[in-house]
């Protein structure tokens, strides 16, 4: 399935550092009452040191570290051409940040030892001047960008760009080989949803059906954890006003475990759940404090012994 009409809007990006907003508390694994960040944000992506960055609409980057304390980077105006070219995603590597947006074929690379400077990974091959990058993220072999029809490929700079099977979903799998979701055989016709494939065509893992009405609407691949389980976010809904969320994680077909979170309504974020680097799931909600705002969160899914 096409993911684009689950992409939203486009930001601007990449930086020198700001001061330091409240310290707050920070987030636990469970259902913890969050951190509050005040903004309004397009995604957000976990580092290897806890710290979760926020990509805003002001053109600038909040880093919420791990003991809740939150630092506002301002984002270089080099990066945009026009005023409405914004960024729209972002992935982080260590000391490092990646952002993409739709005006731009290329990524910009952020150091966050230098915030001031970027620099740019561009495909050598003509096919990549004419793409509109919605998405990106981190792969062993470079970054993984998926584009506004829903295709995913691998870029490296100055090097040709490969193009990952259909249907691919933007993040790795065990060893970087893709995990693929068929879609439905038509708009009305749900039936192929929930299934998950290896590249090689054999089947990973079947989402849980729900009790009907509802039905099993999507399927998003979070990534591989440390401990070799494959995290999912699944959406299920009998219409258009009572969408649920499940985060699971599955080893060798079988949900070892899984928890119910709050979906995005309220916000206009491209990502509001990712896969963490230490294995936690961490996620965006909606403040609801009459003001611009998210709580973000983080949680653990532990299996049963």
């Amino acid at each position: 399935m096409k993911l684009t009409n689950l992409l939203l809007a486009i930001l601007l990006v990449v930086p020198a550092i700001c001061g330091v907003d409240a310290l707050l508390a920070a987030p636990v694994a469970g259902n913890d009452a969050g951190v509050f960040v005040p903004g309004r944000f397009m995604s957000l992506a976990g580092a290897p040191d806890g710290s979760i960055y926020l990509l805003e609409d002001k053109h600038q980057m909040v880093c919420v570290k791990s003991d809740g304390s939150q630092t506002t980077i301002p984002l270089p105006r080099i990066m945009e051409s026009k005023p409405a070219d914004r960024l729209c995603d972002l992935a982080v590597d260590g000391d490092s940040v990646a952002f993409c947006g739709y005006a731009f074929p290329v990524i910009f690379v952020l150091d966050l030892k230098n915030p001031a400077e970027f620099s740019i990974v561009r495909a050598s091959d003509q096919e990549a001047s004419s793409l509109h990058l919605l998405n990106v993220s981190l792969d062993k072999q470079g970054w993984r960008v998926r584009d506004a029809e829903g295709y995913v490929f691998r870029l490296k700079h100055e090097q040709p760009l490969s193009r990952m099977p259909e249907f691919a979903a933007l993040e790795a799998g065990e060893n970087s080989a893709a995990i693929v979701m068929p879609p439905p055989r038509s708009e009305s016709d749900l039936t192929m949803t929930g299934r998950v494939q290896k590249e090689d065509g054999r089947l990973l893992w079947v989402a849980p059906t729900p009790a009907a009405p509802r039905k099993v609407m999507s399927v998003d691949f979070l990534g591989v954890d440390p401990a070799g389980r494959h995290n999912f976010v699944v959406m299920t809904a009998s219409g258009e006003l009572d969408s649920e969320f499940t985060v699971y994680a599955v080893r060798r077909g079988q949900v070892v475990a899984s928890a119910s979170i709050p979906g995005p309504a309220g916000l206009e974020m491209q990502r509001f759940c990712r896969l963490a680097p230490d294995g936690s799931i961490i996620y965006a909600e909606s403040a609801n404090r009459g003001k611009d705002g998210i709580l973000l969160k983080r949680l653990t899914l532990a299996e049963k012994n």
